[in-house]
């Protein structure tokens, strides 16, 4: 039985015969991209400080996937990116989007582009003494902002012991510096700054690429470089370039960029005649990136469902060295899980919810990050300054279902949700958390699943070992499930 497929509308290099309606981008943009970037492109939000690497501010005029020789993206540039997503960012993929939807908010960043540069243009004017009018700021701005030339990448070359040789000799002379002589990037390179100007060096072996692994990608980055992340273009002829790529792609593992690249998908839920027997179903692999970005960090949850026309069961598991469900000296929260649903069919992805759209919280938390206040109390006013690090202190897990309206709700909305069940246990290496609920909803607060249409979730991962505080996690985007009737 196939449980998982996923959700793509047509890709973006196809033909798509809808033309974008001219208000859609601004609407686009305003539900899903604003929180992060800014209403105006500035990407100076309360959520983008919670993120690493920053939003791009495309008020900036940069932009780091690009394919001309000037450094300006193209509009199919800005439309693949969308579709792609950034994979090692909080970027997800817009891939279930229509091509029309994906070329109106291409357009909407571009203007917001220009209209950043005309501003900078106006002021710069205006220090040095000039009258400049916004039109023709504003024409100036489009002008440098029209993209140039498309590099020529020509074709990729065979992986020959020849090629493999030249592409190791030009990787070592053109990229080592910054990527490392194994192509793992440098150690030193991680106290590099993280403003949104810069990008720590990738990590091939790890396979998260910013777009996919093809030849005609990675030539674009190596032509073209990454303005917005200070890699200049290389300065090679297209045999060069496809030997340089050629030897990138022998670093790089299976399935790289694709494997880590937030596609939604659809996930179908068996139903089954008796939810507390073992369930015997395949898992799905769902990809997940941390909002502060680690290497070290959680990339992937496996998620089994069932349900018996009554009752859900879903089980988790992934990966954490460490098993955090006790308090100890310096830790602000424990291991926990949460999967999000949302009643709407265009969620945005990260302020969880908002006032008018609203989210249901199933979480697990080893504890309730609230109740250290009450332990700081308890040793004068020093969080944790009392506590014996030999005997670290077990408190009761946090188990609720609860609704939330938007980052500003959550502190308000712990502890107040209804109980719901779940099962956890900690072995070699791995949590796993087995959540239950009746399908029917029991409160308005609630997402009720008896319905035939799929719904929205996502779900995010604490681990108390390397996130600092309870808004530091990893998260998926938005996937569908799908119960079997």
């Amino acid at each position: 039985m196939a449980l998982v497929t996923a959700t793509c509308a047509t890709r973006p290099d196809a033909d798509d015969p809808a033309a974008p309606i001219p208000t859609r981008g601004a609407e686009l943009y305003a539900r899903h991209c604003a929180s992060c970037h800014g209403a105006t492109g500035d990407a100076d939000t309360a959520v983008a400080a919670l993120l690493l690497p920053k939003p791009n501010p495309f008020r900036a005029g940069l932009f780091k996937l690009v394919s001309t020789r000037n450094g300006m993206p193209t509009e199919d540039d800005l439309v693949r990116t969308l579709y792609f997503g950034m994979p090692g960012s909080t970027m997800m993929s817009w891939s279930w989007l229509p091509k029309a939807d994906l070329v109106a908010l291409a357009r909407e960043v571009r203007r917001l582009a220009i209209a950043g540069r005309a501003d900078s243009i106006r002021r710069t004017a205006a220090i040095t003494g000039q009258s400049l009018d916004a039109g023709a700021a504003a024409a100036q701005a489009e002008r440098e902002l029209t993209p140039g030339e498309v590099v020529d990448v020509g074709d990729a070359a065979s992986p020959t012991d020849a090629t493999l040789r030249e592409g190791r000799e030009l990787f070592l002379r053109h990229c080592a510096s910054c990527h490392g002589t194994d192509g793992r990037g440098l150690s030193q390179l991680q106290s590099w700054p993280t403003g949104s100007g810069w990008l720590q060096p990738r990590d091939f072996t790890s396979g998260y690429l910013r777009a996919d692994s093809s030849h005609r990608e990675l030539a674009f980055r190596v032509l073209a470089g990454m303005p917005a992340a200070h890699m200049p273009p290389a300065p090679l002829a297209a045999g060069e370039c496809a030997a340089l790529v050629a030897w990138v792609r022998t670093l790089l593992p299976d399935g790289a960029g694709e494997r880590h690249a937030q596609w939604r998908r659809t996930v179908r839920v068996a139903k089954v005649d008796d939810l507390d027997a073992e369930l015997r179903l395949d898992r799905v692999r769902l990809p997940v990136v941390p909002l502060w970005w680690r290497p070290d960090a959680c990339d992937e949850v496996w998620l089994r469902a069932a349900h018996d026309d009554r009752e859900i069961r879903i089980e988790l598991s992934w990966a954490d060295g460490t098993r955090d469900d006790r308090v100890r000296p310096g830790a602000a929260m424990g291991d926990g899980v949460a999967i999000q649903f949302a009643g709407d069919r265009e969620p945005p992805l990260l302020p969880m919810g908002s006032s008018a759209r609203p989210v249901n919280v199933w979480r697990w938390h080893t504890y309730d990050p609230k109740a250290l206040a009450g332990i700081a109390d308890l040793v004068g006013g020093q969080p944790h300054g009392g506590l014996d690090v030999a005997v670290p202190l077990q408190l009761e897990p946090l188990t609720e279902s609860m609704r939330l309206g938007g980052p500003d709700s959550v502190g308000h909305a712990t502890g107040s949700g209804l109980p719901i069940h779940v099962e956890t246990v900690w072995h070699d290496g791995s949590w796993h958390a087995t959540f239950r609920r009746a399908l029917a909803a029991r409160s308005p607060a609630e997402i009720d699943l008896t319905g035939a249409e799929p719904v929205l979730f996502a779900l995010a991962v604490w681990d108390a070992a390397i996130d600092p505080h309870p808004g530091s996690k990893a998260i998926t985007t938005w996937h569908a499930l799908e119960l079997e009737r």
